[in-house]
């Protein structure tokens, strides 16, 4: 744990011993914009298990496509920036199961599945440090990365369990969730392109409850988001 903290702090204060050590003497921008963009999920861990119906290697990854929108600053000096932002994210996954112990009987058919319907409502605050390796005229090209935190507003999202034993299936979900994004940014003029991919550093559920029957089930999920979006700075 404490090497991990001391290349965190590193990995943070890197970019401001790269900036100091700039040659020159560029003046500081400040730079504000707005984004738009699409994102799906994939998942580095995820394990459910419900009773004696036990669903993790055999889990069938359905994600739909998300969508973001995004505020956000940037403060550059020649080559090298801060960004941070505040996007807001609805997030849709969508799981189906195959019954391990049920399987190739009459009542695994597609239409008697076990499926579950996630949807949230989150909003991410990333603090990234950009490099601009390419700088020719109103033509752009940097590459981006720093640590990114989801809050997730548990009171709006939307579960729907569908033919599980148990009738009120809820998962508790964590209400932040840690990241560390990477990306590459292209700037045309005022116009930006952002392809991201963030890497899950924390687990996205605290467990599945069946609160009528006062039962706990296992639950394990962290997700890494790949991301693409398109804006305008100003």
């Amino acid at each position: 744990m404490r090497t991990r903290c001391l290349l965190t702090i590193f990995a943070l204060l890197l970019p401001f011993t790269l900036l100091a050590q700039e040659e020159g003497r560029a003046r500081i921008k400040v730079n504000g914009g707005f984004k738009l963009g699409f994102h799906a999920a994939t998942y580095n861990q995820t394990d459910f298990e419900i009773d004696s119906y036990e669903f993790n290697e055999r889990i069938i990854q359905s994600n739909k496509i998300g969508y973001s929108a995004s505020p956000f600053i940037r403060i550059s000096k020649g080559k090298y920036y801060i960004q941070t932002e505040a996007t807001l994210s609805l997030s849709r996954h969508y799981f189906e199961f195959n019954d391990l112990r049920e399987e190739n009987t009459p009542q695994n058919t597609p239409a008697n599945k076990p499926e579950y319907k996630l949807t949230t409502l989150c909003v991410h605050v990333p603090l990234l440090f950009g490099y601009e390796f390419i700088q020719s005229g109103y033509y752009g090209m940097s590459f981006f990365t720093g640590p990114n935190v989801k809050f997730v507003f548990t009171a709006h999202d939307r579960q729907e369990f569908k033919n599980f034993r148990y009738k009120d299936l809820e998962e508790q979900l964590h209400p932040s969730v840690f990241y560390w994004k990477v990306g590459l940014g292209v700037k045309i003029s005022n116009f930006c392109f952002d392809f991201t991919y963030d890497i899950g550093l924390s687990s996205n559920t605290k467990g599945l409850v069946s609160p009528r029957t006062e039962k706990k089930f296992k639950a394990e999920r962290s997700d890494n988001l790949l991301s693409f979006s398109v804006g305008i700075i100003f």
